[in-house]
């Protein structure tokens, strides 16, 4: 077995991926950007760029920030290329790819670029939907409303209800056209998760999550190839319509006005050096995934969150480096004011490590993390529930700790206490009926996994508790006051401290007792353009902006603050239903 315990930044921002990333982030200092009108035809620029959250003729250039700068000032006559669609759509991610999907079935021209020589495809671990052929099979039965009542709650109210609400009566129509292009394709079989705790859980469980599995047991890929089955199917099925065209290495420099309507982009090849005008009559669909892979912006824009972040997940992300964000912001859209991210409570570092700059450090993906055990601060004093969502803890503990990280407790009798807890989603170590995890690492694998890390010192496997205070500095006598008090709770069965519930306690009694330095890894950018239920990017009067459209990650008002990951898949299955929605409207304008 070979096990992938630690990354870097190095491990995945290489070759052209660095230079991409570095022309992205190279537009700080680039000359405004001109907004081509109908009477110049764009050969001249025209003053008028948007920056930031207001247009530029209500700040001054000096009032944009380093991470957004000016629009590069690309004009026809800088074109080899003009290129004629009805519908464009910028990013081959979840939500790009089934938008064109969908406006090119609807009978419109539809052109599909993509930075990159392939994009991020459909999400194969969950993908979430309500009322799905699936959940029919299964019995499974979600009342709209509870759980869109559930979800907006986790944002105060921030959130749009109203998109909560497309998501969940559409959803199944979504995940059924993905179910009928893959499942049974080239050994793919999707998944329902339909198995929840037997027992009541504090935060509401919710069995949405459709996965991507392949008939040999392993995630959605082909393993000759590494190609995502989905996602291969999903393409072809694009491109076999007769009025689809997809141009990979193709990036977004910025979008094209004509007056107050998006008419267009500039886009370029040949790493930046070739660009091309692309004309699209219907409208403009931009859905380039966020920003989590741009550091610059990343750390600006969410800087707080980073303190608590030792990295950024390295799978899937390369394409979310903020373009289509901040082509949105130059065309007068504006963002959600609250950075969002989604994060993982994974990250293991090794014990002199410190969190705080998430693209800069080595760390490692510990699954196991997310399981319940204990979790105390450096004072060894317990944080919070530990069975709330992935970032609770994370949030708690720049509450009321002097440092970001903190520490997972677990004893030789965790093989039974990850069966019991019962997790779900990709928290999941255990494959078993009614679940659709990604290859789980099971026990064996599990054990696998954590003797690796032992060997490389991030994991400390201790005869004593006393040995595992020492190992990371944590206050022992607190430490040890505190594993007391919470073997206590296990006895009573009864969490009188934080109210976890009883069969996600654990006693740690037996050795080898383990512990680990953990802190948060961010998987996805949250915060994005605002939007209205037409998915038209809205301005800084909450007015639409003719003719340009925002999905996925680069969308906002559906999160603030945190990720309700309790209904596994949501984020994909806003994807997916957002990109079949907002794909059809456009091509039937």
């Amino acid at each position: 077995m070979t096990i992938e315990t630690s990354f870097s930044r190095r491990h995945f921002i290489t070759g052209t991926l660095a230079a991409s990333a570095a022309a992205a982030l190279g537009l700080a200092g680039c000359a405004p950007q001109g907004t081509p009108t109908a009477a110049t035809g764009g050969d001249e620029p025209a003053a008028g760029a948007a920056a930031g959250n207001a247009p530029a003729e209500s700040a001054p250039a000096s009032d944009v920030p380093a991470w957004l700068g000016e629009a590069p000032a690309i004009t026809d006559a800088d074109c080899a290329e003009t290129v004629d669609c009805e519908v464009l759509v910028i990013g081959a991610g979840c939500s790009g790819l089934v938008a064109a999907n969908f406006a090119a079935m609807e009978g419109a021209k539809t052109l599909l670029i993509e930075k990159f020589d392939k994009g991020t495809g459909l999400r194969g671990s969950a993908i979430g939907a309500v009322g799905s052929r699936k959940q029919q099979e299964a019995g499974v039965n979600i009342d709209p409303q509870e759980i869109c009542n559930d979800l907006v709650h986790y944002s105060l109210n921030n959130a749009s209800m109203d998109l909560y609400q497309l998501w969940a009566a559409h959803s199944a129509e979504a995940v059924n056209w993905y179910c009928d292009l893959t499942d049974g394709v080239d050994q793919c079989k999707i998944d329902l998760e339909w198995s929840m705790p037997a027992e009541e859980t504090r935060y509401k469980c919710w069995p949405t999550g459709h996965g991507a599995m392949l008939d040999n047991g392993k995630a959605g890929k082909d393993e000759a190839s590494g190609e995502g089955v989905t996602y291969a199917q999903v393409e072809a099925n694009f491109l076999a319509q007769p009025n689809a065209e997809l141009r990979y290495l193709t990036s977004l420099e910025c979008l094209i006005k004509e007056g107050d309507k998006v008419v267009g982009a500039y886009a370029s090849t040949d790493e930046g050096a070739t660009f091309l005008r692309i004309n699209a009559a219907k409208g403009v669909i931009v859905a380039t995934g966020g920003y989590a892979n741009n550091p610059d912006m990343y750390m600006a824009l969410q800087a707080e969150n980073a303190k608590g972040l030792c990295g950024v997940v390295p799978f899937g992300n390369f394409n979310a480096q903020g373009q289509g964000i901040k082509a949105c912001l130059w065309a007068g859209a504006v963002k959600d004011e609250n950075p969002t991210s989604m994060v993982f409570d994974r990250g293991i570092m090794r014990p002199d490590q410190l969190p705080g700059a998430p693209f800069d450090m080595d760390f490692g993906y510990f699954h196991m993390a997310t399981q319940p055990f204990l979790k105390v601060d450096i004072e060894g004093e317990r944080i919070t529930n530990e069975s709330s969502p992935y970032d609770f803890l994370i949030h708690a503990l720049a509450r009321k700790s002097s440092q970001r990280a903190w520490f997972d407790i677990w004893d030789s009798n965790w093989p039974t206490d990850i069966e019991r807890f019962h997790t779900i989603g990709c928290s999941g170590l255990i494959k078993g009926e009614g679940t659709n995890q990604m290859d789980p690492e099971g026990v064996e694998g599990t054990a696998a996994i954590i003797d690796a890390l032992v060997e490389e010192g991030k994991i400390v496997k201790a005869d004593t508790l006393e040995e595992i205070a020492d190992a990371f500095g944590i206050n022992k006598e607190t430490f040890l006051a505190t594993v007391e008090q919470y073997n206590g709770f296990y006895d009573a069965q009864n969490d009188t401290q934080y109210g976890k519930e009883p069969f996600r306690l654990s006693e740690i009694r037996t050795a080898p007792f383990y512990a680990c330095k953990l802190s948060g890894m961010a998987l996805a950018t949250l915060d994005g353009i605002k939007i209205n239920t037409k998915f038209q990017a809205l301005d800084e009067n909450n007015a639409p902006i003719e003719g340009l459209y925002v999905i996925g990650n680069d969308s906002g008002n559906y999160y603030n603050g945190t990720y309700p990951n309790l209904a596994a898949g949501l984020n994909a299955g806003r994807c997916v239903t957002f990109g079949m929605l907002c794909g059809r409207q456009v091509a039937n304008l």
